[in-house]
């Protein structure tokens, strides 16, 4: 089954409309929501598994692997070089190789490659999650220690100043009118996104725990970011193939439901 979105029912809910102002890929640095820029420099730099690669204000958005894959391979389509480039990596102890479990557009203009003539040129691709979910950061599903659910939840976007303003407090309605103000398919990409989070974060707590990997944490920044650079590099799904935690076959099945959005339409579908 293909979950894209659900139909709406009530046609007094706001609806947004992309109006195609290209200001969202202008300006792709600078656009994770203050508590994530917190928490990424206060653990993301060698505290933590998972090691943040690149100064905070030089990341953009996020790409998971077969994200990133895709990327490179639709900018030799349209004579685009993505500048592709690791953003989260985890160093194994164990195996001596870096696990890299998110890639991002390394852009000087600060402005997505693939905007020309401010428009999306691979539009018609499948493209990216932070891509598809916009005007959303996240779902409100996800758990961000924000007493408000909205804080954080919504990026910069002048098509949301009627939808803001009606989106209800409680939660049940909030999931149903969110559904239904998006018809564009927006906030299940958000929801699915949020899944893909969980997922990893899961599977990384299980690696550690079976001791299937021994993540560097700790060390000096400097010193662990030269173990890196020196390393083997593997991609995060390539490597739960090779150490035996998914076939190819269930790897390629897994992405495609990502892709789909299996699990945010089951999630939701209950709200509805």
């Amino acid at each position: 089954m293909y979950y894209k979105m659900f139909i709406p029912i009530n046609s007094d809910i706001p609806k947004f409309q992309c109006n195609a102002c290209g200001s969202c890929c202008s300006h792709i640095r600078g656009i994770s929501p203050k508590e994530d820029g917190d928490f990424i420099r206060e653990y993301a730099f060698g505290k933590l598994p998972v090691v943040q690669l690149v100064p905070f204000e030089q990341m953009t958005f996020p790409l998971w692997g077969w994200e990133a894959k895709r990327f490179i391979e639709w900018g030799k389509d349209v004579g685009v070089e993505p500048n592709i480039k690791p953003l989260r990596a985890i160093y194994d102890l164990k195996s001596n190789k870096t696990i890299i479990l998110t890639y991002f557009m390394d852009s000087k203009t600060d402005a997505c490659h693939f905007l020309k003539n401010n428009k999306c040129s691979i539009y018609h691709k499948k493209r990216a999650y932070v891509c598809r979910l916009f005007p959303f950061n996240r779902s409100p599903f996800i758990k961000t220690g924000i007493e408000n659910i909205r804080g954080g939840m919504f990026g910069n976007c002048g098509a949301m100043e009627k939808i803001i303003p009606a989106l209800p407090d409680d939660f049940s309605k909030m999931v149903k009118f969110l559904n239904d103000a998006f018809p564009d398919g927006s906030f299940i990409n958000a929801v699915q996104n949020d899944l893909v989070i969980e997922w990893s974060n899961s599977i990384i707590i299980d690696l550690i725990r079976k001791k299937t990997i021994k993540p560097a944490m700790n060390y000096q920044y400097e010193f662990l970011l030269k173990r890196i650079e020196s390393s083997e590099k593997i991609d995060f799904t390539d490597f739960l193939v090779e150490c035996g935690c998914l076939t190819a076959e269930k790897k390629e099945g897994l992405i495609s439901d990502f892709d789909n959005n299996i699990g945010a339409g089951e999630k939701i579908k209950q709200y509805l």
